[in-house]
């Protein structure tokens, strides 16, 4: 199997098919900490509304928020031995993200997976699939994005990949690649787009504001966008159709 161009590991023997890869090349820790303070509505505006999680994940409780270098793994669905191996490659500031292919008759992630995550320091837990455990998840207040929750527990008997290239909501999420999470679902940020996902970003929340100002000032939408304009030229449009 080839290596990904994206994937910086130093300790792949060329023959062999299930990868662990303890070594990735992380983003800068203050890019990352800026961009935890945009929110992921205007992140995905700012990547055109591409690298955004379907709306399956979700947080497993309201308050949670996600932001840090996704430290992933690829698992055969409902096997946990990769997900113990990924979590014992993790490093403090990590995302740990898992496709478990979407499955939803077994819990991937429970109560003593997020003890030892939150004493690694890891910056929360994302999975294709679900977790059980939620009120010792929520009691803990680590943060954690799946499908759901499932009190079927998994096995532990496939082999799996550690930080390589995988799919998790419907995005393709590379090692490294900056992972945020909100209320309103996830952004996957590339890494090496990171720099101009943050100025867009930013200026988008600028000029969002700016609009909030003027409705609570007393303006419609109809006026700032000339709405009504548009709306006869496309009605005319139309007629001649």
């Amino acid at each position: 199997m080839k290596k990904s161009a994206r994937n910086a590991s130093s300790n792949e023997k060329p023959d062999v098919m299930f990868r662990v890869h303890g070594q990735i090349v992380r983003p800068d820790a203050a890019l990352v900490a800026q961009l935890a303070k945009v929110p992921v509505a205007n992140l995905s505006d700012a990547c055109g509304n591409l690298h955004t999680m379907d709306s399956g994940i979700q947080a497993m409780y309201p308050a949670a928020r996600i932001c840090g270098p996704a430290c992933t793994v690829s698992t055969r669905g409902g096997d946990f031995v990769a997900t113990l191996i990924g979590l014992g490659v993790a490093q403090a500031g990590d995302v740990l993200v898992i496709d478990n292919q979407g499955k939803n008759d077994t819990a991937l992630w429970g109560e003593i997976t997020t003890a030892e995550a939150q004493r690694k320091g890891l910056a929360g837990l994302l999975v294709d699939g679900n977790v059980r455990d939620i009120e010792g998840i929520r009691k803990r207040e680590f943060p954690v994005f799946a499908r759901g929750t499932v009190p079927r527990v998994v096995g532990r008997t496939s082999l799996g990949e550690v930080n390589v290239p995988i799919q998790c909501g419907g995005v393709v999420v590379e090692p490294g690649d900056i992972v945020v999470g909100d209320a309103d679902g996830v952004v996957v940020v590339p890494k090496e787009k990171a720099e101009e996902v943050l100025r867009l970003g930013l200026e988008i929340v600028d000029y969002e504001n700016k609009l909030l100002d003027k409705v609570l000032k007393g303006m419609t939408q109809i006026e700032m966008f000339s709405i009504q304009e548009q709306f006869e030229a496309l009605l005319k449009g139309h007629i001649k159709h």
